[in-house]
């Protein structure tokens, strides 16, 4: 086993004998956050309570660092990165804690990001924007296929392609995403409505707080309107070009359909005349 996955947690038969990993007490001063933490937003009530639960219970959980050494003036110094844990450091600091138990890992830099995203992704606890900016991090930076991503946090491709297209909403509704005022749901049910009508229907499912299925309905609504001005457009143009009545446009699975009909051969040929080049 070697690269990423070398970095992806397996299950281990509990009949098999582990290895278990050293934990050390390091000061929380030299523990640097980490950059490519996904998670952009904190709750502070959750903070708050997950404070009290180390105050009275301790941290059940070390936080995984990785060594950094700097040279300086007078020989070297010693930092650690943290690479997963951002809650409990946080937590920990509000408490006053000074040191906090960490595993150290042997990480090269070119892997602490994905070890970081997967890490956070495997947890559960990322809003689904979140989620979406960690995917499309690993599979712009480490050149990943979805399908390879999906394998990495134990998710279906599909599943992964359809968090990506969160992204594709308009900013509003991203941040509305990351303040949790809709869900995942409800922003997927606004990627099928028309791209102008999305921030409408956005605002007016915070305000009557529509549930999924019934914003699900109106998307449904909005996407059969835009089919039928779409085809009336169509209508008019093929008028507008052939200069005809006798004809008939619809979508079939997937395809639009011209029907042109004609009352005698005679009238085909006249139509057929009035449109070949001179």
């Amino acid at each position: 086993m070697s690269g990423l996955e070398s970095l992806i947690p397996k299950k281990i038969n509990k009949s098999t004998s582990q290895k278990k990993e050293s934990v050390f007490w390091i000061e929380i001063d030299k523990i640097k956050t980490n950059p490519f933490q996904p998670r952009k937003e904190f709750n502070q009530k959750e903070l708050k309570e997950l404070a009290d639960s180390i105050e009275k219970y301790g941290i059940l959980q070390p936080l995984i660092v990785r060594k950094i050494e700097k040279d300086v003036p007078n020989g070297q110094k010693v930092e650690y990165q943290l690479i997963a844990g951002e809650r409990r450091l946080r937590a920990s600091k509000m408490i006053g804690l000074k040191e906090v138990p960490v595993i150290v890992k042997e990480i090269s830099k070119e892997n602490e990001l994905p070890i970081s995203l997967v890490e956070n992704i495997q947890r559960e606890d990322l809003n689904p924007l979140e989620k979406a900016l960690a995917f499309k991090k690993l599979i712009e930076e480490f050149h990943l296929t979805q399908k390879e991503v999906a394998k990495m946090v134990g998710k279906s491709r599909e599943s992964i392609a359809n968090t990506l297209r969160l992204l594709i909403l308009p900013e509003e509704i991203q941040k509305g995403i990351q303040r949790g005022e809709i869900s995942e749901g409800h922003a997927r049910a606004l990627l099928s409505i028309p791209k102008e009508k999305q921030i409408d229907v956005y605002k007016e499912t915070i305000k009557k707080k529509l549930p999924v299925r019934e914003l699900e309905q109106k998307a449904e609504s909005k996407k059969e309107k835009k089919e039928i001005l779409n085809l009336k457009k169509l209508q008019d143009e093929i008028f507008q070009v052939f200069k005809i009545n006798n004809f008939k446009i619809r979508e079939k699975n997937n395809k639009i359909e011209l029907t042109l009909n004609f009352n005698s051969e005679k009238e085909l040929r006249n139509f057929l005349k009035e449109i070949k080049p001179s």
